[in-house]
């Protein structure tokens, strides 16, 4: 009973020692399939759909965390009883080829759930090539790892017990290069005086140096596969580096990879230090944690341009400009469109960017006046922000007629550059740029240094993506001159609930405190370039930071816009409310009024049986639940009483068309997989078979089509 007890007793208290092992190994066994089959499937799945290259490096950097994983856990066992105190759980120095597998469990589980992947990807990527990518990942992992191990034996004192017999290397020829490497000499740190780590304190020596003041063998492969994974991480760091904003073939998944084998030999590293001190692992991590929040220089900052002269554009002088440039026989004031794009990530990037391109190829019924031409204002969020930029960029005064310039080639490049993934962008800077500023925030003084975190590398990927270089001051001369549309890019500020606009237009606040601050309001002569304000928009919660203006006080912070209104009809209709008031009675234009919705938002779940359990994350549900709904409640209801106002006022005509992607399996990432790139295409082209609203935009563009014909008032907003 006692021995049984005892061996129960070591059991737990091994298990605890390798804790950090353990729980990493369980955790990446994990990710995969909860990342494709739970209910986060949308945030995490797109990590795991990967072409050749993208599984190419993948398993160089799993199968190297495996060995890391593996290596760590071996010394623990091999030491025990030295360093801990406990009874010696593993009492012969050996490595079996079993050690490798069990080792090798999260490469399989990520391999395993990208092979089902894969069978869902449209691309026309051989199956040869593929599986040839991920073998010669894994090769090179094992190369790497062999040669390892054999710098490891040839620095390591030589006992009794030959390399080749205690290594389980199932290659011939490996055991002759361990054989070889086990009669190297080499002159070691120990043979020398100055080096003598028997000099060491007795405690600090245990579970690390031999009776003769030699470093275990063990930690030898623990220092080579050290210094593998530190080449492995710089490499990858600054592969990606120089490449920040072009294709590359390195995916987010590496990227997270690489952050785990991080935090896998710091803390066990950590863990087998303190253990024997009775030191909890949490202690230093909340030290380091606490000390880097101390500092205001840990939080996230954006940067402010200064301005020399930012012009004044009023919701009324954009409203007039925009609608009498292009006056209508049938309507001697003018008609101009407004649009509201809704957030989503990449999927509400690309599916804005397909309906304004699919609207400008439908509604081009004369070379005077296209559907690019009637759009007066864009109020966007998120992700819909992100699809907004493509689009307007191509606003340009090239030749003698400035305005909407991009053939039907042009309008598929916006596409592209919508649907372009960053999520590998941002990997990378989770793991090589945010822990610095968590851990070292006082080595950040310049202001680049300040500002530099995933949300600019984020917005950095998209200027170079569609060339948009522009800042919102930029923007705004366009809009003056009448060839450009305004553009709202709505962000919330998170201390206080309320909306802050980056925006190239003004709201009309007269002596009232705004409700709706926008920011050359908060920040007079003060600049952004439109990548980062379209980055403000879409800060999606976790992916993107809170941020705050880098200035000489306190400010607030920003962040993604559909907290406030995921759809951007709020300050739409409040803008839009504000230009008419301030026309002229005789001048005021009709408007259609066009909403553009990534998911789709009909129909409730069924409801389900649930246990004691669904009271822990009820209220999360129901706040996420509430948002949406209680938000096309009120955008709803404030669209009706907008158009009803002006139709009795002044006999304006508001009408209202909805572009809502009706398909399922859209992410909320900011990578699309083939088939949901596809599903965009197939979604619209079902739009268009339908006709209903696009036969609305088309009648409102179309200026030879009598008043009575366009369906007004009897349009519902949706």
């Amino acid at each position: 009973m006692n021995g049984r007890f005892h061996t129960v007793a070591t059991s737990l208290s091994y298990a605890y020692l390798l804790r950090v092992p353990l729980l990493i190994g369980l955790a990446l066994i994990a990710l995969p399939p909860f990342a494709l089959w739970s209910p986060v499937e949308s945030l995490l799945k797109n990590l795991f759909v990967l072409t050749a290259g993208n599984i190419f490096w993948a398993m160089i950097v799993a199968l190297i965390l495996d060995w890391s994983l593996v290596v760590v856990s071996r010394v623990v066992l091999l030491n025990g009883e030295e360093r801990f105190g406990i009874d010696q759980w593993m009492t012969q120095d050996t490595f079996r080829g079993s050690y490798l597998f069990w080792g090798a469990l999260p490469t399989l589980s990520l391999f395993v759930c990208a092979c089902i992947e894969r069978v869902r990807d449209l691309s026309f990527i051989p199956w040869w090539r593929w599986l040839g990518a991920a073998f010669g990942g894994a090769l090179i992992a094992y190369v790497a790892g062999f040669f390892g191990l054999v710098l490891s034996v040839a620095l390591a004192p030589h006992y009794r017990n030959p390399a080749d017999k205690r290594f389980d290397i199932p290659f011939p020829f490996s055991k002759r290069i361990l054989r070889w490497a086990d009669g190297f000499r080499l002159p070691r740190p120990g043979r020398f005086s100055q080096w003598d780590l028997n000099r060491l304190p007795p405690d600090l020596r245990r579970g690390y140096v031999d009776y003769e003041g030699h470093l275990y063998p063990g930690h030898w492969l623990v220092l080579m596969m050290l210094s593998i994974s530190a080449v492995v991480y710089w490499g990858l760091g600054l592969y990606k580096q120089a490449r920040l904003g072009t294709p590359s073939s390195v995916p987010a998944i590496a990227y997270v990879l690489i952050l785990t084998l991080v935090a896998n030999w710091v803390l066990s590293g950590l863990a087998f230090f303190l253990d024997r001190y009775r030191v909890p692992l949490l202690v230093p991590i909340a030290l380091f944690c606490l000390l880097g929040g101390l500092s205001a220089r840990s939080d996230h900052y954006f940067g402010l341009v200064n301005a020399v002269q930012i012009p004044k554009v009023s919701p009324s002088e954009t409203l007039a400009v925009r609608a009498l440039k292009y006056p209508l026989a049938n309507r001697p004031n003018g008609g101009v469109t407004v649009v509201a794009t809704a957030g989503g990530g990449i999927q509400a990037a690309g599916w804005t960017a397909r309906v304004l391109t699919g609207l400008q190829q439908q509604c081009s019924l004369e070379p005077q006046r296209t559907f690019a031409d009637s759009i007066a204002a864009i109020s966007a969020v998120s992700g819909g922000a992100v699809g907004t930029i493509f689009f307007v960029n191509r606003y340009e005064t090239k030749g003698a007629a400035p305005g909407f310039h991009a053939g039907p080639a042009e309008l598929d490049g916006i596409i592209t550059q919508a649907e372009t993934p960053a999520l590998s962008e941002v990997a990378w800077a989770v793991a090589y740029v945010d822990p610095f500023r968590l851990f070292f925030p006082y080595l950040r003084i310049s202001e680049a240094q300040m500002t530099l975190d995933r949300g600019f590398v984020l917005e950095q990927a998209w200027q170079k993506t569609g060339s948009v270089t522009a800042s919102l001051s930029e923007w705004r001369a366009g809009v003056t001159l009448g060839f450009r549309p305004a553009v709202i890019f709505n962000s919330t500020l998170a201390e206080t609930g309320q909306p802050f606009l980056l925006a190239t237009t003004d709201f009309d606040t007269g002596d009232k405190k705004p409700t709706r601050e926008t920011l050359i309001q908060a920040y007079p002569n003060r600049d952004i370039p439109v990548a980062r304000a379209a980055r403000l928009a879409a800060s999606f919660p976790y992916v993107s930071p809170a941020t705050r203006a880098l200035t000489d006080k306190f400010e607030y912070h920003v962040v993604d816009g559909g907290y406030y209104d995921n759809f951007g009809v709020d300050s739409l209709a409040a803008w839009l409310d504000q230009a008419l008031e301030k026309i002229d009675e005789h001048r005021r234009p009709d408007v259609l009024l066009i909403q553009i919705r990534s998911f789709p938002t009909g129909g409730s779940p069924n409801p389900t049986a649930k246990g004691w359990f669904y009271q822990t994350y009820a209220p999360l549900n129901a706040l996420l639940s509430v948002r949406t709904t209680a938000q096309l409640v009120r955008d709803r209801d404030e669209l009706t009483w907008l158009r009803d106002k002006w139709f009795a006022k002044d006999n304006v005509r508001i009408s209202f068309a909805t572009f809502e992607f009706p398909g399922e399996d859209a992410p909320l990432s900011w990578a699309l997989t083939p088939n949901q790139e596809a599903s965009i295409e197939v979604e619209w082209g079902k739009i268009l078979k339908e006709r209903k609203d696009v036969e609305t935009v088309q009648s409102f563009c179309n200026p030879h089509l009598q008043v009575g014909e366009i369906p007004f008032a009897a349009k519902e907003p949706r």
